[in-house]
């Protein structure tokens, strides 16, 4: 049940959404209340398309880029967090998004010798979808590719950031390992994932992977210029503080 009302909610954390809906009530409602909901919008679509605004607010929630020669040394498994690929219906192929970027750091850690082993968590993750898990995705793409061996590990069932935690948690339980990890994903969703995989019992040091704060200082566009892609980053952002708030009512951080 919370899977489903965590998948409803996330269409309503956009600012997108609210301008939407803010221009058709200022044509439905009564004459005295358009132009102040009117006044709204313009004021929405101005700040959450203002990517100075973005920049300094996702800088402070997004943990910055580190060095792997700073990682504790004793952490020699990797976790990396799925809801990096899909399965491309008209050939069958992974399709990587972004975020595969998760992926491809904890692989260089790996083959780098920061880490002995790698478990790539993630399953399903959408309603109504019949596609090949992703982990079973990432297994057959590495083994084709002749990138497998016997230091990456997959779990293919969890579809949420708790579930990869509880089930992440299973595997380590059933090889003993120890539960001291290096925990890879995307830097707005490492707070969340690593406040996740605490709970269950896990020590763990984060590499951030795939930084949606810019890594250059601020251009004076920034200031000025609006930007449909910073509201769409706003949207990704507002949509991972309510599943914060969501995980945290839920006790499952």
């Amino acid at each position: 049940m919370f899977f489903v009302l965590s998948k409803i909610l996330n269409v309503l954390f956009s600012p997108l959404i609210w301008i939407f809906f803010l221009g058709i009530a200022s044509i439905l409602m009564k004459k005295r209340f358009r132009k102040p909901l009117q006044l709204v919008a313009v004021f929405v679509l101005l700040f959450f398309s203002n990517n100075a605004i973005f920049q300094i607010v996702i800088r402070s929630w997004e943990p910055v880029t580190i060095s792997p020669e700073v990682l504790p040394e004793e952490h020699r498994t990797i976790v990396v967090l799925g809801g990096m690929i899909s399965e491309n219906e008209h050939n069958g192929l992974p399709r990587f998004a972004q975020s595969s970027d998760r992926f491809w750091q904890a692989f260089y850690l790996l083959k780098t010798g920061f880490a002995d082993s790698l478990l790539i968590s993630g399953g399903l993750g959408t309603f109504f979808d019949d596609q090949c898990p992703e982990g079973e995705l990432w297994k057959d793409y590495l083994k084709k590719t002749g990138l497998l061996n016997d230091k990456i590990f997959f779990e293919s069932s969890s579809r949420n950031t708790y579930e990869n935690a509880v089930k992440s948690a299973a595997v380590f339980e059933n090889r003993r390992w120890t539960k001291k990890i290096i925990l890879v994903t995307s830097g707005f969703h490492v707070p969340r994932a690593k406040a996740c995989f605490e709970k269950q019992g896990f020590e763990v040091a984060v590499f951030p992977a795939d930084p949606v704060a810019n890594t250059r200082p601020l251009q004076w566009k920034d200031y000025l210029m609006p930007s449909a892609g910073v509201m769409e980053s706003w949207g990704l952002l507002l949509r991972e503080w309510g599943g914060w708030i969501m995980y945290k009512l839920n006790g499952y951080i």
